[in-house]
């Protein structure tokens, strides 16, 4: 057996006191060495340097190395799936070109200028500080940045890096699955949600698989995982990416996951808006599933109930996030209309306020379009109710219509600042691609408003002109599905607004 590599931990010492390897203190501005010596200090590393150290060689060759000690078989041919043409051996890949995923895999989805509110991953330095260069989530990390990076810059030989390196990550992820005391660590979970990442560049049917196999783990890992900080925001992750796969799938939400969201409560604020806003999606699914399979077991009043209710919660949680995320509206008529529809655009503190604000949205939007159906069926019952009944169903009906048209306004504005035109202290003349974090971030916002049953045609086209940018930039395959799904809506629009929306519709 080859003996193990052991790897010096980083200096954090000032610049001078480095390059002399004299002990430093650290202080700040300027360290008590350079001070007593009178040297200009030329002060400390980014921490986000350290975090980027190239270790992908050396994960390479310790993996190899266990996995030749087990059976001499090169980790990268054990790979089966059929969706994956590899090489023979990763011999010919360059650390470097590892090193190159992970950074852009950093960039996009975690900071970003090192600015620690860019990426919605943004935990994942508190995982690799916890377990180091563990090698399942360094190969996951590489393997989303490569394909993502090859997507987003049009070169398609780092595609075959890119399914090199899942390739690694998914065996060293079956093996850490194998071992109870490897399975329950924080780096695992956080392999599968990065992995989870890269589905999105495969189909929707193989990242509901994934997402189903991440619950499945969150729930192996049983209530002790909750006593870290960052475990409950991968839970928040899983459950977020539970309920999208529920919503699109026609399922309810998995009552084990609901018995752990119960759980967490002890571990958390449970009346912080962003855990409010899962544990009401969660309604949200098990509302829609219910009026797609138990219509007929309820009448219409008990649905229509059930979303009012949940619509008064979702208001809420708007409501809430006017106070603690506030955006300014802009209103400017000679602003790119390619860019800005209508001339306006939301201005947002960050974009993790983007992603707060739109997910909220589109769980209200869901609601208001259930709503928007069960009124509709009121309408047209036969016999008809009431004239009161009548009266007050075409009262909230219009309600309604307000309500999706006001969300879709407002989601569309936040195109701009996501394709980089504008932000809190720049308007900028950028190119209008989204790229590859920005689709991420728009594709689920723009398909929710261009199957709105209220959006109008100029919309919609308008829609469907930035998501086909996106699907051109970013290579993301679920964003083709949701495109031509979109495209389908509009191709069989009418002139004439249509005024009833079916549960199918809903589905899709």
């Amino acid at each position: 057996m080859s003996p193990p590599v052991i790897r010096a931990r980083a200096s954090r010492n000032c610049g001078n006191c480095r390059a002399v390897k004299r002990r430093c203190d650290k202080q700040v501005p300027s360290c008590g060495q350079c001070t007593r010596l009178r040297e200009k200090c030329p002060g400390y590393r980014d921490e986000w340097e350290l975090v980027f150290r190239d270790q992908t060689g050396q994960t390479i060759q310790r993996s190899k190395e266990q996995q030749k000690s087990k059976n001499g078989i090169c980790l990268e041919t054990q790979h089966t799936k059929s969706d994956l043409v590899l090489p023979p051996c990763s011999r010919s890949l360059s650390p470097s070109v590892g090193q190159r995923g992970v950074n852009y895999f950093f960039h996009h989805f975690v900071t970003g200028d090192h600015s620690p509110d860019r990426g919605y991953l943004n935990y994942i330095p508190a995982v690799l500080g916890a377990d180091g260069d563990h090698p399942t989530l360094v190969a996951s990390m590489a393997a989303v940045g490569l394909v993502a990076l090859a997507n987003s810059t049009q070169q398609p030989e780092l595609v075959r890096h890119a399914r090199v390196k899942y390739s690694q990550a998914i065996c060293s992820l079956n093996e850490a699955l194998a071992c109870p005391v490897e399975s329950c660590k924080d780096s695992v979970l956080m392999s599968v949600i990065s992995l989870g990442v890269f589905e999105h560049f495969s189909n929707f049917e193989s990242w509901v698989r994934h997402v189903q196999g991440a619950a499945a783990l969150v729930v192996v890992r049983g209530r002790t995982q909750f006593r870290s900080k960052v475990s409950i925001l991968m839970f928040n992750q899983v459950r977020a990416d539970m309920i999208i796969a529920c919503l699109h799938t026609n399922r309810p939400f998995p009552e084990d996951m609901l018995s752990l969201q119960e759980e967490a409560c002890n571990y958390t604020d449970p009346m912080s808006t962003f855990w409010l806003l899962g544990v009401y999606a969660t309604r949200c699914v098990n509302l829609l599933f219910g009026v797609h399979n138990k219509v007929s077991d309820f009448p219409l009043s008990h649905w229509i109930e059930e979303a009012a209710t949940l619509q008064s919660d979702f208001q809420y949680i708007l409501g809430v996030l006017g106070i603690q995320e506030p955006y300014t509206t802009v209103r400017q008529s000679t602003f790119d209309p390619a860019v800005a529809y209508n001339g306006r655009y939301d201005v947002y503190s960050s974009p993790w306020a983007i992603r707060v604000w739109n997910n909220a949205r589109i769980m209200q939007m869901i609601v208001s379009e259930i709503m928007f159906y069960l009124l509709n069926g009121v309408l047209r019952s036969n016999p008809p109710p009431p004239a009161s009944a009548v009266a007050a169903a075409k009262a909230k009906l219009q309600d309604t219509v307000q309500i999706l048209a006001g969300l879709g306004n407002d989601m569309i504005a936040t195109v701009p600042q996501v394709l980089g035109r504008v932000g809190p202290d720049r308007l900028s003349a950028a190119s209008s691609d989204a790229g590859v974090s920005g689709g991420y971030l728009l594709i689920w916002s723009l398909y929710m408003v261009g199957k709105c049953p209220v959006t109008t045609d100029k919309a919609r086209q308008w829609i469907i002109g930035h998501m086909r940018q996106i699907v051109g930039s970013s290579g993301i395959a679920m964003a083709v599905r949701l495109l031509d799904d979109v495209v389908k809506i509009e191709n069989n629009a009418s002139s004439e607004r249509t005024v009833s929306y079916t549960p199918s519709e809903l589905e899709s």
